[in-house]
């Protein structure tokens, strides 16, 4: 009878240790199935705490009073602005001749020998024109506002001041000192007249 009870209490062990061992199983059981058991404090999970309340924003500068026409109220303050006004322009000024530096030893001289040539005619005239006063070759205005000559014991050369204007519409002009000695310094960009100082007299 003893051995039978020992059996019966090893028997009843094993039943014991199986129900143990089934039950953990059987909790993990989900309707979509098995899932992995995890303790119910897990070190590695992320854990969330509360946001602190945003800090309360800076209401928005009340704008200031402003009329129908967009003129402020009186003693409504002015809009604060970091931008400046733009830099007025400049006037237009009228332009001026070609200002050449001349060496002070030139002379005056009363009358400007001119050459004038017609490019579509191939026809060339010589013009003399006091200084002051206009000349004239086909529709060229050719004014003389002064003329310079070096002195005699220097390298001969000569310089008038002129104002050419062209009567056709659109027609080019010149406004400027040109040169007997270098005329490729200044010239008249015109495409059926050219004009250049021969001397100063």
């Amino acid at each position: 009878m003893i051995a039978g009870m020992m059996a019966g209490g090893r028997r009843f062990g094993a039943v014991a240790v199986l129900v143990l061992l089934v039950l953990p199983v059987a909790r993990a059981q989900t309707p979509d199935g098995p899932r992995a058991l995890q303790p119910e404090t897990d070190p590695g999970a992320i854990q969330s705490e509360p946001l602190p309340p945003p800090a309360e924003a800076a209401p928005p500068a009340a704008p200031a009073l402003a009329t129908p026409n967009g003129v402020p109220a009186p003693g409504a303050p002015a809009p604060e602005t970091t931008m400046t006004p733009p830099a007025m322009a400049p006037a237009a000024t009228p332009a001026a001749p070609q200002t050449v530096l001349l060496s002070p030893d030139w002379q005056p001289r009363g009358i400007a020998t001119l050459q004038a040539l017609d490019k579509h005619d191939v026809r060339v005239a010589r013009i003399e024109v006091p200084v002051g006063q206009s000349g004239h070759f086909g529709a060229l205005t050719i004014a003389v506002r002064a003329c310079l000559a070096r002195p005699p014991d220097q390298a001969t050369d000569a310089a008038a001041l002129l104002q050419v204007s062209d009567a056709r519409p659109g027609g080019p002009g010149f406004s400027g000192w040109m040169f007997a000695a270098e005329p490729a310094l200044a010239i008249l960009e015109n495409p059926i007249y050219d004009v250049r100082v021969l001397a100063c007299h």
